[in-house]
């Protein structure tokens, strides 16, 4: 065997100090040590159950000691051989074959010196007969300007094979504790795919690492109550042009806000976009933000053809990507397997217990928010702006004059009679009516009827929530409801129907 007694770190005066400004993220950094780790478990995956036999396990062990200041990475995967052990020291030595994790021939570098200002490695490759031991000091190389690095080797069992890491006088980059639960949920789900399979254990401060899959939806297709179960997961995969895609897209049976909902995207086995709760969300497949669609949707993409960023946290070929979305899109919106449909539409029946919560929450909302006393005189105040003719005045002149933002036409019959229904959108603040009605004689219809929602009333700015045009919907539906009981009370015997409108809008405003 070969003994290597030195390793080059040429590169250009002082580039090794910018490493520290990188724009990363502590499970980027961490991420690049379990890259090399699994890339070395790959290539020599056959050797080592021939070592070791079926019970072989491949574990990465990163544990971080804030008392001690040190960080260690430990793996039990082939170590680094003589062939790459220049290479793995050597600023920007690609490697041969650069189609595994290890594509760039910095991430240990740079990773390191962005984490710590000393680091060692200490490699036992399986097959060889000696460990190597390198020591790296920033301040060291900087102040004496170092080109090269002693290699202390020591004997080994050819069987022996690990490779371990500890870096020391830690950067502010470095992990704190209370980043600790984020770390573990990011590295999860990079790595994911290779523990979900079992080749690889992963721990954290002698955590193991279990991935727990996300639950399906498992319901009939939506407007088909009576019709048999759907699992709704639909595989995914097709080429285009240079680009392949892989994997599925799903419906979440609980709808989600964070972690769950969005997409994961992949090269190579491990998440480059969209671990833990930064999931990729376009668009194209996963609607407007705060839709049912985007607290639904999830799934898995394996991408190939694409470029990926330094710290492989993105994809260099943005446009593409999202024509590809748009693709993915068709594909999910089938007639057949209407995915993108139900995911929006579908509505989880609500079971009794989900019923009683409610009811005990909102009774303990109300015992926190009403008294007897504010009630009272909300209710008088709401009853002297019934009465007067001024504020009604008033209403009338500003929603005659108020801008219609948009609006809507539908036609509707009720009891044999044809309605024109137009909503239509304004945003006054001086009126104080929730909505207004006004009904007029139609040649084609029996009678054409307006009304006006207002959306700068207190009421709607009482919610934070109510933010995008789903929020709005149900109080939509009220309205139009209301609008609906008034047309037809007449033929009920109702008389002065619209006091019933009057008065809501005003306890609203003020109860």
């Amino acid at each position: 065997m070969s003994n290597i007694e030195t390793v080059s770190i040429k590169i250009q005066t002082g580039v090794y100090g910018q490493f520290r400004n990188l724009n990363n993220k502590v499970w980027f950094a961490l991420g690049e040590y379990v890259d090399n780790a699994v890339q070395s478990f790959e290539d020599n995956k056959k050797d080592l159950i021939r070592a070791h036999g079926k019970s072989y396990q491949f574990e990465v062990r990163i544990n971080i000691d804030w008392e001690n200041d040190f960080i260690r990475v430990y793996d039990n995967a082939g170590g680094i051989n003589a062939e790459n052990f220049q290479r793995a020291f050597e600023p920007a030595n690609i490697p041969i074959d650069n189609t595994g994790l290890h594509e760039f021939g910095m991430g240990m570098k740079t990773a390191s010196i962005w984490l710590a200002d000393v680091w060692r490695v200490r490699t036992a490759a399986l097959g060889e007969d000696e460990i190597r031991e390198v020591e790296f000091d920033l301040r060291k190389v900087l102040s004496e300007e170092k080109e090269i690095l002693n290699v202390v080797n020591s004997p080994k069992d050819k069987n022996m094979h690990f490779t371990e890491l500890v870096l020391k006088r830690l950067s502010k980059n470095a992990p704190s504790a209370y980043q600790m639960d984020k770390i573990r949920k990011h590295l999860l789900s990079i790595y994911r795919k290779f523990i979900r399979i079992g080749d690889m254990k992963l721990y954290i401060n002698d955590e193991e690492l279990i991935y727990t899959e996300p639950e399906i939806l498992v319901a009939p297709p939506v407007g088909k109550p009576t019709a048999k179960e759907v699992t709704w997961k639909k595989e995914i995969n097709f080429s285009s042009g240079r680009y392949k895609v892989s994997g599925f897209i799903g419906i979440l049976s609980t709808m989600s806000t964070s972690e769950h909902n969005g997409l994961s995207l992949f090269r190579r086995g491990r998440v480059i976009e969209g671990s833990h709760d930064e999931k990729y969300r376009p668009k194209a497949i996963c609607g407007q933000i705060c839709s049912p669609r985007y607290k639904r949707i999830f799934g898995e993409l394996e991408l190939d053809g694409f470029a990926v960023s330094f710290n492989k946290g993105s994809f260099q070929e943005q446009e593409d990507l999202e024509a590809l979305m748009e693709a993915i899109h068709v594909e999910i919106s089938a007639k057949d397997f209407d995915l993108y449909n139900q995911a929006e539409k579908f509505l989880k029946p609500k079971t009794e217990n989900d019923n009683i919560k409610v009811a005990k929450n909102i009774v303990t909302a109300l015992k926190k928010t009403t008294k007897d006393k504010n009630l009272k005189d909300k209710v008088q105040i709401s009853l002297k702006e019934i009465g007067s003719k001024k504020i009604a005045d008033q209403n009338e002149k500003l929603n005659k004059k108020a801008k219609i933002i948009d609006f809507h036409e539908e036609y509707i019959e009720v009891k044999d009679e044809r309605y024109k229904l137009k909503v239509e959108l304004i945003t006054e603040p001086g009126i104080t009516e929730l909505y207004s009605l006004l009904i007029e004689s139609d040649e084609l219809y029996t009678k054409k009827v307006i009304y006006k929602i207002n959306l700068s009333h207190p009421f709607f700015s009482r919610f934070e929530k109510l933010k995008s045009e789903e929020d709005y919907q149900p109080f939509i539906l009220i309205i139009r409801s209301l609008v609906l009981a008034e047309i037809i009370a007449p033929s009920q015997g109702t008389k002065n129907g619209g006091n019933i409108r009057v008065n809501f809008n005003h306890f609203l405003r003020n109860i």
